[in-house]
């Protein structure tokens, strides 16, 4: 019992000083055939706003549609791969 008291105090306290760090602006380019478009996201370290900019990219290259087995393999190397 005291183990787990001990525990929930130190979780306690070491959660409050917990650095959230502030969400920054990052812009991705991807490069479909000749078109190329920019998708810009918040987050708190560059993996999450690329995570989230591929969602959109797949998004907005389907048109919420299913695009079929190779195109969607297409449309998935597309957004996995932006453009520096």
């Amino acid at each position: 019992m005291k183990t787990v008291l001990t525990f929930t105090i130190l979780f306690s306290a070491l959660s409050t000083f917990a650095v959230t760090q502030p969400a920054k602006d990052y812009k991705f380019t991807f490069k479909s055939g000749k078109e190329t478009f920019e998708i810009k996201q918040k987050g708190a370290s560059q993996d999450i706003a690329f995570k989230l900019a591929a969602k959109e990219c797949f998004k907005t290259l389907t048109g919420g549609r299913y695009p079929g087995e190779e195109r969607g393999m297409d449309i998935i190397d597309i957004c996995a791969n932006p453009k520096m």
